[in-house]
């Protein structure tokens, strides 16, 4: 057998009889794959999609830019992988309280699809329109859930029967985009919080109206 081979050689120069065949040719890389992504969503915060380039998302992740189109042909591939990769990090747990899991999702909504800069929407928005792949990626695996628990949320304090749930699901997104991406605003997303807050609770039944302080 060769492993017998090589370990027979081995032992006649000295060295260690062993089971196991030598490494042959070079070691194999790391998985840059998590680096890359985290990059590529960096970026996307920073710059935005329109303005964003493989090779800037090579350099950051310290890969090299063949590797990366192996892997992703288009930018559009890449961004969608990216953002499939935090859709996670979006979506914050479920807490015991609607109303602070209310507060938690819009200001994820805020700090992960704004971005600080107010980057990341606006160049999407175009995508939505001529990059399909990526349009449904940002339609079904990221809207869509976070949109899901919006609702959800809203239905725990007013009733899954009441006709405005869904209004009301969408009214904080709706604001904080208008504002931040529409407008140019610094918004307070806590601030939109309260008032979308007052609203749903101006709905809910008396037994489940929010605490006085």
């Amino acid at each position: 057998m060769l492993v017998d081979v090589k370990a027979r050689a081995g032992a006649e120069a000295g060295g260690p009889v062993t089971g196991r065949p030598a490494a042959i040719g070079r070691p194999r890389a790391e998985d840059r794959t998590p680096a890359i992504l985290e990059a590529a969503k960096a970026l996307l915060e920073e710059v935005g999609y329109d303005r964003l380039r493989i090779q800037d998302v090579a350099d950051r992740a310290g890969a090299g830019l063949a590797t990366l189109y192996r892997r992703w042909p288009t930018k559009q591939a890449l961004v969608a992988d990216a953002l499939r990769f935090h859709q996670d990090a979006l979506v914050p747990p479920v807490l015991e309280d609607p109303r602070e899991d209310l507060v938690a999702l819009l200001r994820a909504l805020s700090t992960k699809l704004c971005g600080s800069g107010r980057e990341v929407l606006p160049g999407l928005v175009t995508a939505l329109r001529t990059e399909p792949e990526l349009a449904g990626v940002i339609r079904d695996e990221v809207m869509a859930p976070l949109r899901a628990r919006m609702r959800a949320d809203v239905a725990r304090i007013i009733g899954p029967d009441n006709p405005q749930v869904d209004v009301l699901a969408d009214l904080g997104p709706a604001l904080l985009m208008f504002r931040a991406v529409l407008v140019g605003e610094d918004v307070d997303v806590d601030e939109v919080a309260r008032g979308v807050l007052a609203l749903i609770d101006a709905m809910a039944p008396p037994d489940n109206a929010a605490p006085t302080s």
